[in-house]
């Protein structure tokens, strides 16, 4: 539902704030992207919160690392040959991924998941 209000909304609310026209084009470009991302981030920082209830900050700070890395390397290359679209596919990988790993440790069994294989 956020991401509806979002995509639609701030498409117009943008106004409201500026009136310059590459600013609004920008913020054209760049609100499907805020708005479709929204259910993954939001899967995302839950998977953070649970693995950080269930003390696995290990797992939570390697897998952030290599998430990190990953996501600059989709960065450096996807905003050199997209420019702005690419920067936001690239943060759109990165908050793929974050919810992936997250998931991942949960869904592996292992660690203070264990209980879940049982």
């Amino acid at each position: 539902m956020l991401a509806i209000i979002l995509g639609l909304g701030l498409q117009f609310g943008a106004k409201l704030f500026t009136k310059d026209v590459h600013v609004l084009n920008l913020i054209g470009v760049g609100m499907p992207f805020v708005a479709a991302t929204q259910p993954i981030n939001a899967l995302a920082f839950v998977f953070d919160g649970v693995n950080f209830g269930a003390s696995d900050f290990a797992y939570s700070a390697y897998s952030m690392v290599t998430v990190a890395i990953c996501s600059i390397l989709f960065l450096l290359i996807l905003s050199s040959s997209h420019g702005f679209v690419g920067i936001w596919i690239a943060l759109s990988i990165y908050m793929s991924l974050r919810a992936f790993a997250g998931f991942w440790k949960m869904g592996t069994g292992t660690g203070p998941w264990k209980f879940l294989r049982s």
